[in-house]
């Protein structure tokens, strides 16, 4: 049933993205020029509610109180963004990598991308940054246990590049099983930014609807695992952070997109229907 709903959901963002071309919709988050959403390289995230963060007893405090949250529809990249897809944005803005990507090497996560040059890139596509919600949403993929696939910490390497399993470096992205939504790597390659403001605390206060986090801040919101990191951290509910203008060898990002209402739900909202 959830293969079928996520099918046909794909279907109808197909449909709202085409439409987006006469009559883009506004985004809960800036996005910059035409969105380029392919459903091979996009999965469609239905609209639903979860439980966000830990229970007690499990993971760290800055995961507590766990909460419900309720999420619109939306659009995440299956895929990590590669080594070689950022340097062709950078190569095409003229902006300078923090590192050169070496021959053979470009079909690894991108990293050394600050939490700036990421947004800038997401944008360059008409997408943005998935909120620290959408990502851990999407992460869990329809399920309430640590990882994706329930609480076995066991069967995280058919998942994930972890400490255990990773050699200590990265590898192509995609290689690992896919979620329930269809997203690779979600627990273990690169770390990923999101778009939130950290703070410790936001959990006690964040809303119940589409929350985007604190309205400022120092840091910004990583998720996801790492080849770099324990099995522990790469729970869907573990939060880390990192000042936004910082690159680090172990992080890097996939995108999001908001999902243009149709002409029809535009047009009843409006009020410009014509009245029989």
């Amino acid at each position: 049933m959830k293969s079928l709903l996520v099918l046909c959901g794909t279907m109808l963002w197909m449909a709202a993205v085409v439409s987006a071309a006469e009559k883009p919709a506004a985004a809960p988050r800036a996005q910059a020029g035409a969105l380029k959403a392919d459903p091979k390289t996009m999965a469609w995230i239905p609209a639903g509610e979860f439980t966000m963060g830990s229970p007690e007893g499990e993971g760290s405090p800055n995961e507590r109180p766990s909460h419900k949250v309720v999420l619109a529809a939306y659009l995440l990249d299956r895929y990590e963004v590669s080594a070689g897809q950022y340097k062709a944005f950078a190569d095409a803005a003229r902006r300078k990598l923090i590192k050169p990507v070496p021959p053979g090497k470009e079909n690894l996560p991108a990293v050394h991308v600050n939490w700036h040059d990421a947004r800038a890139y997401c944008a360059s596509l008409g997408k943005r940054l998935p909120t620290e919600a959408e990502w851990e949403y999407a992460a869990r993929g329809g399920e309430s246990g640590k990882y994706c696939f329930g609480n076995e910490e066991a069967r995280l390497g058919e998942y994930a590049w972890f400490w255990s399993n990773s050699g200590k470096q990265l590898h192509p992205v995609g290689l690992k099983k896919p979620n329930a939504y269809g997203l690779y790597d979600m627990h273990g390659n690169a770390l990923e930014w999101t778009a939130d403001w950290y703070s410790a605390d936001y959990y006690e206060l964040s809303p119940l609807i589409n929350p985007e986090g604190p309205a400022e801040g120092e840091e910004k919101v990583v998720r996801g695992g790492s080849a770099f990191v324990s099995a522990g951290l790469c729970r869907s509910a573990a939060r880390m952070r990192s000042t936004p203008d910082t690159a680090y060898s172990g992080r890097g990002f996939r995108c999001a997109a908001s999902i243009p209402a149709p002409p029809a739900a535009a047009e009843k909202s409006s009020g410009t229907h014509e009245q029989k």
